[in-house]
């Protein structure tokens, strides 16, 4: 009871607050669907995150994709995202950037469809994250 959020005026041996419920299984995103995807995404980032916050000389990867990616097309401008990625990797601290991969607002999910962190996980990786969404 430490944190203000558990902080309650009770009245003298009342019983806690009960910890939210765990929404229903009904309440989770039909599987496939583009909510899905967008959990699916999410969770795949945490897990990069994740490793690269152990490795992070695996940022590499992501700025070696977008290198590749913008040389592919280059009579093409970068894509805005692909700016932004460039942006976000050239300029933030590493936590920063673990961040705003792992944002879960809109704008997070936005940045995940443009995603330069592909190849840092591995296909199992990828298969047993994907296997707790479904």
């Amino acid at each position: 009871m430490n944190e203000p959020s558990e902080m309650h005026d009770r009245a003298a041996g009342s019983a806690p607050l009960p910890e939210p419920a765990v929404p229903p299984a009904s309440a989770a995103p039909e599987p496939w669907s583009h909510p899905w995807h967008d959990q699916l995404g999410l969770l795949y980032h945490r897990a990069i995150a994740e490793k690269i916050r152990r490795q992070p000389a695996l940022l590499e990867t992501a700025r070696e994709n977008l290198r590749r990616w913008i040389a592919a097309e280059p009579d093409a401008p970068p894509s805005q995202a692909r700016r932004e990625w460039q942006r976000i990797l050239d300029h933030e601290d590493l936590e920063e950037i673990l961040r705003l991969m792992t944002d879960p607002t809109e704008a997070g999910h936005r940045r995940r469809q443009s995603t330069p962190f592909a190849g840092i996980l591995a296909v199992e990786e990828r298969r047993t994250i994907r296997e707790q969404l479904l």
